[in-house]
């Protein structure tokens, strides 16, 4: 079902400049057509939104980018595939409605927040969910831009020009009782003629987290793909956030509606995602080979029972990069201070009253280790910085939501440092077997670890068992990682 409120959009770029230190190249809209569940499919509904839900509510939007090979011209793509996204991102959206719909966020701060979908309404009152295709008009152009953006290491791409590919979230309104609406959904295709195309999907992490919106996206692309397997009902998403229980009971919301009418940057800022990109950034893909994590697990010899796993030796050995990175001579020699890696973790099975794992929102625990700069800049040695991420993951698998209390006031007292980095994304998510019927994805990418402070992880296209890490850097600061990053491939994972 297409009307008006969803919109898919067809762009031209029409500034071309790929090289450093240039412009960010723009995109101008040709085609934009509007998509929501079928007509009749989905009755209005309100889903109140978890304590888990509400502390994402501060975060700024996941974007996730999908980088196909794609050899066919713009016209090609509109006639053949055009039609087929559209239809299934309707049918798509019929189960995963949520997305359709707006968090709401009541003028009263003791108001729980809730996500409303409405079926009757009509226009800009609903959420609009954007697709973009871009085209370039120059052949040499459109290779070499392509080619650059999926790229691993060596080649390090200027971070602000993957912002052109991303669509901004429709702007909230403010309803009549005073409450505030967001939409929670925006998707741009971008079209590189006869090269590839990149597909970028923008959500509210107050609506899923990653293992949900990957659920979403995998559906879509399946419907998308007519060689597939069609979507049985044992995979249909679970909705019923009241099954979400915490030994406060109640008492837990209160804490965090408490924490949220109190947080600095809230309620959420907009502005357009093209203000947003960074300047003298380099972003940069490594690769974590099988054999490389392996011998990365027989550095920990500790007869203790800690489990070491390809999550724990590569987040410690880039944690342990990153610091010595950051160092120059006008840092403090203070080798005690303190540094914090966080972390998340799926919590659907390791509840006392377990969830399923097609439950659609939120059910993370938020993971911080706490480590002395001593312990990260040792030149021979990550088996401290294992220890310390592996004793977090255990306390996880042993008791998950042990603080949940005290996230609000344990990211704000971290964060204040500078001192933080967060680990976004994970192998676990499965992102290379995205297939819309042109084959796996050739790249995917989390827009936000552009700023210093943020990695993603997830499974290497093109080795089982392998990590792939994404970061972005100061170009200065790029250098000396990999310069650190190559030392310690040499010292601990050469023969």
């Amino acid at each position: 079902m297409y009307r008006r409120g969803f919109g898919f959009s067809i762009c031209t770029i029409i500034e071309k400049k790929v090289c450093k230190n240039q412009t960010m190249i723009e995109v101008k809209v040709v085609k934009r057509c509007y998509v929501c569940p079928p007509k009749g499919s989905v009755p209005t509904t309100n889903i109140p939104l978890s304590f888990l839900d509400m502390y994402w509510i501060i975060c700024p939007p996941a974007r996730r980018f999908f980088f196909y090979n794609f050899p066919h011209s713009t016209q090609h793509f509109i006639d053949n595939f055009f039609p087929t996204l559209q239809q299934s991102l309707s049918l798509t959206l019929q189960h995963f409605f949520p997305l359709a719909g707006n968090l709401i966020l009541p003028s009263q701060p003791n108001d729980k927040p809730y996500i409303l979908y409405t079926s009757d309404d009509s226009g800009d009152d609903l959420p609009q969910l954007i697709v973009a295709v871009a085209e370039p008009s120059s052949n040499q152009f459109e290779h070499d831009y392509f080619d650059i953006l999926v790229a691993d290491y060596p080649q390090t791409r200027d971070a602000k020009e993957f912002y052109s590919l991303v669509p901004n979230l429709p702007k909230s309104r403010v309803l009549p009782d005073g409450a505030r609406a967001f939409p929670l959904l925006a998707i741009q295709v971008t079209l590189f003629p006869n090269r590839g195309l990149c597909i970028c999907v923008v959500f509210h992490h107050a609506v899923a987290d990653g293992k949900a919106a990957h659920h979403f996206i995998k559906s879509w692309a399946t419907a998308s793909n007519s060689t597939s397997t069609p979507t049985s009902a044992s995979s249909l998403p679970y909705h019923d956030r009241t099954t979400v229980k915490h030994r406060y009971g109640s008492n837990i919301d209160s804490i965090f509606l408490r924490a949220l009418s109190s947080w600095r940057s809230f309620p959420i800022i907009e502005k357009p995602i093209k203000h947003m990109a960074p300047l003298n950034t380099d972003r940069a893909t490594f690769v974590l080979t099988k054999t490389q994590i392996q011998k990365l697990k027989a550095l920990v010899t500790s007869p203790s029972s800690l489990r070491v796993s390809g999550f724990i030796v590569t987040c410690s050995l880039i944690w342990s990069c990153m610091i010595k990175s950051s160092i120059t001579t006008q840092e403090t020699n203070d080798r005690d201070e303190i540094f914090y890696l966080l972390f998340v973790g799926d919590c659907r099975n390791r509840l006392k009253e377990p969830l399923p794992p097609t439950y659609f929102g939120n059910c993370l625990d938020i993971c911080i280790v706490e480590l002395k700069k001593k312990e990260l800049l040792k030149e021979d040695s990550i088996v401290g910085v294992v220890e310390a991420i592996g004793n977090k993951v255990k306390e996880l698998e042993k008791e998950p939501l042990k603080i949940v209390e005290k996230w609000f006031s344990e990211w704000r007292r971290c964060d204040e440092t500078k001192r933080l980095i967060t680990v976004a994304g994970s192998p676990k998510l499965r992102v290379y077997d995205t297939d819309f019927g042109w084959g796996r994805p050739c790249k995917s990418e989390i827009l936000h670890v552009d700023n210093s402070k943020g990695i993603s992880l997830q499974e290497s296209r093109d080795e089982e068992g392998g990590i792939e890490i994404s970061l972005g850097l100061t170009k200065n600061r790029m250098d000396r990682f990999i310069s650190i990053w190559e030392h310690s491939l040499k010292l601990f994972c050469t023969s």
